[in-house]
């Protein structure tokens, strides 16, 4: 009997070790095709580990953005795996606050968010639910500016005063295209403040096209408020 017990033992230990070894040959594969396709672009990639993060920082030296590519894994304690691509530049700063774009409003909500009341409140928290996720924590106190509610360009949440910051942004055909034939998760949320212009999307990389196209999104927007 006991035979039996290091038998599944021994088994169960090798299972782990396996999954733990393609866990690691995927890691490293995907390291490899993240270095060549930033070769291929003329780009710089920086990866940092610290913890269970691990950034890869993608750079053109011609220019001044950056775009990250985020993992942070569940850890030996548990814990859910976050995924998120962060694309920046210092170029399209407010002098101060934050003005922060996303997806257009369902008209179901906007219609609902028009009748005001407590009902309305619960719509307007689930329908701004991806968009807040996307954005991540903020030091602000974002409030929803009514007038976007119903704007096909997507819904503005700003600090006092910047809620304008976004018109620009509201209007860019090339944000337009991007959301075609994409799913709302495939989109980035848009954000300003004072470090500059920023898009922010959760979740993985299944193409590697996805980055470039999140850089010419970032480069298009960013002529638009600059």
């Amino acid at each position: 009997m006991e035979i039996w017990v290091f038998l599944i033992l021994g088994t169960t230990s090798l299972a782990g070790s396996g999954l733990i070894y393609l866990a690691m040959q995927r890691g490293r594969h995907k390291q490899q095709a993240y270095e060549t396709f930033a070769k291929a672009q003329g780009w710089q990639l920086e990866t940092d580990k610290a913890g269970r993060a691990t950034t890869r920082r993608f750079r053109d030296l011609a220019d001044d953005w950056t775009l990250d590519v985020v993992f942070v894994g569940s850890g030996a304690s548990g814990g859910s795996t976050r995924r998120r691509l962060n694309w920046q530049s210092p170029q399209g700063a407010l002098y101060s606050g934050e003005a922060v774009l996303g997806l257009p409003l369902p008209e179901k909500a906007v219609a609902v968010l028009q009748g005001g009341g407590l009902i309305a409140q619960q719509v307007l928290k689930g329908a701004l639910k991806a968009t807040i996720h996307a954005l991540g924590q903020t030091k602000f106190d974002l409030v929803l500016d009514e007038t976007s509610a119903g704007d096909p360009g997507g819904v503005v949440m700003a600090s006092d005063g910047q809620a304008d910051a976004m018109d620009r942004v509201k209007q860019s055909p090339e944000l337009a295209q991007f959301r075609k034939n994409r799913t709302p998760a495939e989109v980035p949320v848009i954000l300003r403040d004072t470090s500059g212009l920023s898009l922010r999307r959760s979740g993985d990389v299944r193409e590697l096209d996805e980055l470039l196209a999140i850089v010419e999104l970032g480069k298009a927007l960013r002529a638009r408020v600059t």
